[in-house]
């Protein structure tokens, strides 16, 4: 299956418990598991990040806000 084409298909296999190995010129360069876990991901704070190396002359907002705007009602 082309991966490229089909990232959605193998993402449902992926949940489904198969594992997938990713292949470039019949050589495997990587492999998609399941998740050991449904922990959320835990992003980093880019606000906190960027202040710490420009100061306070950086005025951005919090990346947490940023993805809330971004996503709306949903």
């Amino acid at each position: 299956m082309d991966t490229q084409h089909n990232l959605a298909q193998v993402l449902r296999e992926v949940a489904a418990g198969y594992e997938v190995g990713i292949t470039r010129r019949k050589k495997m360069v990587a492999r998609i598991v399941p998740a050991e876990s449904d922990d959320q991901v835990q992003f980093p704070e880019f606000a906190s990040r960027a202040r710490q190396a420009w100061g306070k002359s950086w005025s951005g907002i919090s990346s947490d806000r940023l993805l809330d705007e971004a996503r709306g009602e949903r």
